[in-house]
């Protein structure tokens, strides 16, 4: 438990300053909200849950979804929003997938030490 409080107030403080310093904003508006939470979504589900804990996906694969979602994603801002492709927009989804990878991954093994066996 006090991994993935840690890793979530760092991850937390990290972002904070990372709107700062990319984004030029303490907090997302609406759409960036939804971004990044897609974002950290994948990276909880996909990448954390999924692959690194379960081994239900192969890293092959879990890429191939990952990366298919993000492009969509990206592709989507590029054509109706003025983002553009940006580095500091890169950088920030990378950030927030791996942030959610690594928060799933404790999340999952914290459940399993959790729950009872049976």
């Amino acid at each position: 438990m006090k991994k993935l409080v840690f890793s979530f107030i760092v991850g937390i403080v990290l972002l904070y300053f990372l709107n700062i310093a990319m984004l030029k904003t303490p907090l997302l508006d609406l759409h960036w909200s939804i971004h990044a939470g897609v974002r950290f979504l994948i990276g909880f589900i996909l990448l954390g849950v999924s692959f690194f804990y379960a081994h239900a996906l192969k890293f092959k694969t879990a890429v191939y979804i990952t990366a298919c979602i993000v492009a969509t994603d990206y592709i989507y801002d590029y054509y109706a929003h003025p983002y553009r492709f940006n580095l500091e927009i890169i950088l920030h989804g990378i950030f927030m997938m791996t942030w959610g990878a690594i928060l799933g991954y404790l999340t999952a093994k914290y459940l399993k030490e959790r729950l009872p066996h049976n």
